[in-house]
């Protein structure tokens, strides 16, 4: 009788655990929820994070390229604008500045095609490292053009000190001493073929530079630059003393109306 009723007993106890819901899921639960459930969330925000990131990038990436590009467009119109630059040197920067140009527009349509950051970063390097827009082909165009502007004024202050010597000749024919202009006229010529000769070696220095030669590109591009600064300095100066030549010879003409 005893035994019988353990085993009503027993039966029962199994019957109530088995029907009792939150009794069966406590045994069944497995016991690492929870960190699986963290490691869920934490790849979300991570994808999340990662995609705020590639729209960052990606629309950042555009913006420097779209800056160049209008950047290029000035550039093509200081060439078209300038009077004094060459047609071959003219042909040169115009090639560059243009390849440059439709090669950053091309980059632009990958960028904006792109679907992962891997992608982006292999192609947002190529802004800077192909093109070197602004440590290359700005300062190259600059000196380029400025330097003919420079050969150009030599050639204009080459015929003045024709003129001049032309002037002083028949004032020395005159009777008029003009030592002090000859000696002034001297100095001119030697002041504009110095500046000439200085603003002509400035656009072989810089015409083959590429965005490859850089960082070595910068050096080049300075030592340019301080070449024609010379040439700048020297047919300032050349301009200066041709005024002194005309102060000379408007007093000659002072002195002998006295």
């Amino acid at each position: 009788m005893n035994t019988t009723k353990r085993l009503i007993s027993t039966g029962l106890a199994a019957l109530v655990l088995a029907t009792v819901p939150g009794v069966a899921y406590a045994e069944e639960a497995p016991p690492d929820t929870a960190p699986v459930e963290r490691s869920t969330a934490g790849e979300e925000a991570r994808a999340e994070a990662e995609a705020r990131w590639f729209e960052t990038l990606q629309a950042r990436a555009l913006e420097a390229i779209e800056k160049r590009l209008a950047t290029l467009d000035d550039l093509e119109a200081a060439i078209a604008r300038s009077e004094s630059v060459t047609a071959d040197h003219a042909a040169a920067l115009l090639a560059e500045v243009r390849a440059s140009h439709a090669g950053l527009a091309g980059l632009a349509g990958e960028i904006r095609a792109a679907t992962d950051l891997e992608t982006l970063r292999v192609l947002v390097p190529k802004i800077f490292e192909d093109y070197r827009v602004y440590a290359v082909t700005v300062p190259k165009v600059h000196l380029v053009v400025a330097a003919d502007g420079a050969g150009a004024i030599a050639a204009r202050l080459d015929e003045a000190t024709e003129a001049i010597g032309s002037m002083l000749d028949r004032l020395a024919e005159a009777g008029f001493d003009v030592a002090d202009g000859e000696a002034l006229l001297a100095e001119m010529e030697r002041l504009v073929e110095s500046g000439a000769t200085s603003a002509a070696a400035v656009p072989p220095m810089v015409l083959g530079l590429t965005p490859a030669d850089y960082p070595g590109s910068s050096e080049v591009l300075r030592s340019a630059h301080g070449t024609l600064q010379s040439a700048g300095t020297d047919l300032r100066s050349a301009g200066d003393t041709a005024r002194e030549i005309g102060a000379f010879i408007r007093a000659l003409f002072d002195n002998d109306a006295d």
